[in-house]
């Protein structure tokens, strides 16, 4: 009686902080949500497939009470305390009743509360899962086509012809525009099923070496039939433990959400994205008996790669097959891998191990640099990891260590720690051997690649008044041997601040500091070997958004500075403006923005709305500014269209913009994009 009285009282006076939210503002969620976790990312990230994750989060949203823990790592804003205290309150007083019970938890605010809102559902549950008929998937299973089309102007190098103008052009062998067909089934959250075709632009497309499109991708999965938690066919990614041996190349890393750090397992999971690298294919499945949990799973799929005399120098990881040398390097070579996982599992505590063993057709042999010294070389490649996690009291420890087939080591070790509701603590070290490599790996760290680093990153995230929220980090890390343009051993620091203020509903702002410091190798003039040269980055930003009902509205302004040699600076101002019409089915997007990054190392990253499914993180650099317009317009229940167009224009005297073969002459670029939904 005691858990109902406190609900109807939240109920009554909280109703108006957790009111359904309008698409627009669900829209700035996201956009917020994706800018904050993506801000200090890097270029590495798969945006596609984490972007995708948030969407189809708004779709088929989480049932709370029914969710198990890789349901909710899905919502990267919330940390493991956070996760941790959800599963623990369903499992001491049942069920969850209303969305406004969630105040009740520990270590969740007004803020944490509505970033969840779009996500999530509260609903009654089944003691057991329905059987599965034929009838039920075909009255209630969904099902979506979209068709998208890009394409960008004036033409690039490598659309033209040899010409006295374009002496020195290799011409691209298809046409001008990115295609997109996607296919997507589901039913319920049991049946997943789906195909793509993509071709981007310059790639042949029902002509020359492409009879169809250039990538074509299917999958299949089937959850909580029998002992089978997963069934996996097609196209599918593996993400187990601390991502030492499978990882997600989403969910870990640094970022504003200072305190969700550790790598968020997925297990076995279709594959949808439109990236051509980093996914397995093949088939796999996840049993459950009891406390246990067992995964086995295969892939067997072309990479590309360039082959020569039976050795491979490199794997090519862009997908793009447009030239000759593209189509040389195309499909060269065959890779095959076999994955092993098994987890104990119990209310507070879980373990296993995780074994990968990967055969590649042809021996890899990267020409040899002083920086590459440690790198795999061979034709079969294993790791194997074990990992823990575990939660005593106020604190979660979790963790993973690996070998790899020379013995060299690769651990992850992190402590969460929540001292008050207020107050939430982050500890994590890690050291990666330079010899270590696995080609699934995805973990928290400094380099792109999973070797040759160690470190310790702290972070903490204080909330002193109910309307302020304070973040902060600090990670300072070494790298044991030469890297990429750093020819000896060197060291690193980054740190960053965030205030948040909600001032009410409809209006909050932030400000963000960062600085880094890290050795890069020069040469300078007249001078016989490079040196080293500590490299130093910051940047200052603030955003102040609104959002009420039907309107949304965002300023941002951000300065930069990069020292090495000589200072530079950089800044950036954009106003975003989101209207979503009452008599029509229309919205609205728009943004203008300009820019002053003189050095290409000052150079901005700004998340950009799009169409649905497409993301947008241009970089910007030199002088000029940039606007684009998205208008979404509802034809029917059933369909939907979407149009961006956007520009960008260069005031700093050049002549050209891009380099190499996608060059194009005169100040200015200009993309176009168009995409059809069909549900039925």
């Amino acid at each position: 009686m005691k858990k109902f009285s406190v609900i109807a009282i939240i109920v009554l006076f909280g109703s108006t902080l957790m009111a359904q939210q309008p698409e627009s503002e669900m829209d700035q969620l996201i956009a917020d949500i994706f800018e904050q976790y993506t801000a200090e990312t890097g270029d590495e990230i798969d945006y596609e497939t984490f972007y995708n994750e948030l969407i189809t989060l708004t779709e088929e949203p989480v049932n709370l009470n029914k969710a198990a823990r890789e349901q909710l790592e899905k919502l990267l804003f919330l940390n493991d305390l956070q996760i941790e205290n959800i599963l623990y309150y369903i499992y001491k007083f049942g069920t969850l009743n209303t969305i406004y019970e969630l105040q009740l938890i520990d270590g969740l605010d007004m803020t944490d509360i509505r970033r969840m809102l779009p996500f999530i559902k509260i609903e009654t549950i089944e003691k057991k899962a329905a059987v599965l008929n034929i009838h039920d998937i075909k009255k209630y299973g969904k099902n979506e086509i979209h068709f998208r089309l890009d394409f960008g102007a004036p033409l690039k190098k490598g659309y033209m012809a040899v010409s006295d103008e374009y002496p020195d052009s290799i011409p691209y062998e298809g046409p001008p525009f990115y295609n997109a067909l996607k296919y997507k089934y589901h039913f319920k959250d049991r049946i997943y099923a789906g195909v793509t075709f993509e071709k981007d632009a310059g790639e042949a497309f029902f002509s020359g070496s492409n009879n169809t499109y250039d990538f074509v991708s299917a999958h299949f999965q089937l959850n909580n039939t029998g002992i089978f938690k997963t069934i996996v066919l097609g196209d599918y990614r593996a993400s187990f433990g601390q991502g030492l041996v499978f990882g997600n190349s989403f969910g870990s890393g640094k970022s504003s959400l200072v305190t969700s750090v550790n790598t968020r397992s997925s297990g076995l999971k279709k594959y949808s994205s439109t990236n051509e690298y980093g996914f397995l294919r093949g088939g796999g499945a996840t049993i459950r008996l009891k406390s246990t949990e067992i995964s086995a799973f295969f892939s067997g799929r072309k990479l590309d790669a360039e082959v020569r005399d039976g050795i491979i120098s490199s794997i090519n990881k862009t997908g793009l097959h447009r030239t000759a040398n593209d189509l040389f390097k195309e499909r060269k070579t065959y890779q095959s891998t076999l994955g092993f996982n098994a987890e104990y599992i119990r209310t507070n505590f879980r373990a296993g191990i995780n074994i990968a063993h990967t055969s590649l057709e042809h021996s890899l042999q990267p020409a040899p640099e002083l920086y590459n010294k440690f790198y795999f070389r061979g034709k079969t490649q294993t790791a194997a990891g074990l990992f823990y996690r575990t939660r005593i009291d106020k604190f979660l420890f979790s963790g993973e260590a690996a070998l790899n087939q020379e013995m060299a080591l690769a651990t992850i070790h992190n402590v969460s720690f929540m001292p008050h509701s207020l107050v939430n603590m982050v500890l994590l070290y890690r050291y990666y051997s330079p010899a270590y490599d696995s080609f699934f790996a995805s973990a928290f760290s400094e380099n792109t690649r999973i070797n040759n680093e160690s470190g310790l990153y702290s972070g903490i995230e204080v909330r002193p008044y109910r309307k302020w929220r304070i973040s902060a980090y600090a990670d300072s890390y070494r790298f044991p041997y030469a890297r990429y343009n750093v020819s000896s051993p060197s060291w690193g620091r980054d740190y960053l601040l965030q205030i948040d203020y909600q001032h009410n509903r409809y209006l909050n702002m932030f400000l963000r500091g960062k600085f880094e410091e890290k050795p890069d190798d020069y040469l300078p003039e007249n001078m016989p070997a490079p040196v080293s040269v500590a490299e130093k980055d910051g940047m200052i930003r603030y955003q102040l958004s609104f959002i009420n009902g039907r309107i949304s509205i965002r300023t941002m302004l951000e300065m930069q500075f990069y020292k090495a040699i000589e200072k530079s600076y950089g800044f950036a101002a954009l106003q975003d403006l989101t209207y979503d019409f009452e008599k029509i089915p229309l919205k609205i997007d728009f943004r203008y923005m300009i820019f002053d990054a003189r050095d290409y190392e000052n150079r901005f990253y700004t998340y950009e709305k799009d169409i649905l499914y497409a993301f947008s993180i241009p970089a910007f650099y030199g002088q000029g500014s940039r606007f684009y317009c998205n208008l979404k317009y509802e034809l029917s229940d059933s369909f939907s269209l979407w149009f961006k167009f956007a520009q960008t224009i260069y005031s700093d005297g050049r002549e050209s913009v891009g380099t190499g073969q996608e060059m194009s002459y005169g100040n200015q670029k200009s993309d176009f994009r168009m995409l059809l939904k069909w549900n039925f």
